[in-house]
């Protein structure tokens, strides 16, 4: 110790009876501690941060620099942390310094733990003057916790998600389940974001047009809804059911969103096929019908001449005689076709032949 600390001690000493009792605060060294509040800290996957406090400490000694000594008690365990609430600072009397305490922790952690600690703030050394006895240390502290904040998070999940097929008037459920992925009990909540679309198409539930579940942290409920297809439309309608699952704790929680396409048949459409038909080409069978009965026509008439040609023929052969040529002379002459077409001016039908023709079809 130096010439200067040892008078300075010895000054202090005598000083020391003459300050009153009831004072809390040293005049001579002392120090304080005071440290903001920590904030909530977001333990979300999405949204996890550090959270960090500031804590300032005062030299109260009139004159002479004080080293001061911060130390803690944390009850933080595997799942948080507190660092920087450690070390050793001089400060000179009337001054103060600042320190950052930082807490961490894990993500998905439930809203109820909570982590209790104090901070202290202790004189070790005055004007060079190590302070145990007969001069007790000097301290302050903080004392708080750390809470976690709550967060919500919901998973939807519609096993059949599929195009459903009904009929027009006709009832259908949709299944689903819905699983609290928050850190907190949460009131979750399925809707159907195009409501509002749907019923101006004529769709209506059977019961609610929601669902909604109080459910502990991870747990899962089954639910169903169920709706009726519009009855009065023409054609058949073509939607999509958009189903969004929410958090109430948490109104900037993701949605879980899962779309179902539904097909609605319309009650014209299931008609009949000869009603289709009757209505839809009526005018076009009496064309088809024409048009078929000229082809029949075409084909009796070409029957009766092929007919014809082949008895004339054979009446003819039979009153001439035959008549051998040579492969080399053969020739077909020109006035046998038109012999041929002569023929038919003078031919008359009779009507066993059309009787004959018919048998034979």
């Amino acid at each position: 110790m130096s010439r200067k600390g040892f008078v300075v001690l010895i000054i202090a000493v005598f000083l020391l009876p003459l300050i009153p009792v009831a004072n809390a605060q040293n005049p001579i060294f002392g120090v304080t501690l005071t440290c903001d509040a920590p904030a909530e800290m977001d333990v979300s996957p999405s949204g996890y941060e550090p959270v960090e406090m500031i804590c300032t400490i005062e030299n109260t000694a009139t004159v002479g620099a004080t080293k001061i000594e911060i130390t803690n008690e944390w009850s933080g365990g595997a799942t948080a942390d507190m660092l920087g609430a450690t070390g050793e600072y001089s400060v000179e009397a009337g001054e103060s310094e600042e320190f950052t305490v930082t807490f961490s922790g894990t993500t998905k952690q439930p809203s109820s733990n909570s982590y209790d600690f104090e901070i202290f703030a202790t004189v070790t050394e005055w004007n060079s003057i190590p302070l145990n006895e007969p001069f007790p240390r000097e301290n302050d502290s903080f004392a708080d916790s750390l809470e976690i904040a709550t967060y919500g998070a919901v998973e939807l999940r519609i096993n059949d998600v599929s195009t459903r097929k009904v009929e027009a008037g006709s009832e259908f459920t949709i299944n689903m389940q819905f699983t609290n992925k928050g850190n907190d009990v949460d009131k979750v909540r399925v809707d159907l974001a195009n409501l509002n679309d749907l019923k101006q198409q004529g769709f209506s539930f059977i019961g609610s047009e929601f669902v909604a579940e109080d459910l502990a942290m991870g747990a899962t409920e089954s639910r169903e809804i169920k709706m009726l297809a519009p009855s009065d439309i023409d054609s058949n309608l073509n939607v999509d059911l958009l189903f969004q699952a929410s958090s109430t704790n948490d109104a900037n929680a993701d949605l879980s969103e899962i779309s179902i396409p539904v097909s609605v048949e319309s009650s014209e459409s299931s008609v009949s096929l000869t009603d289709g038909i009757s209505e839809v080409g009526e005018d076009d069978l009496i064309l088809y019908g024409a048009i078929g009965g000229g082809v029949i026509l075409l084909f009796l008439l070409m029957g009766v001449v092929s007919r014809s040609i082949k008895k004339k023929n054979a009446k003819k052969n039979a009153d001439q005689p035959a008549i051998e040529l040579d492969d080399s002379e053969q020739v077909v002459e020109k006035d046998e076709f038109d012999d041929l077409f002569d023929d038919l001016d003078d031919f008359e039908i009779e009507s066993d032949e059309f009787d004959d023709l018919l048998d034979e079809f």
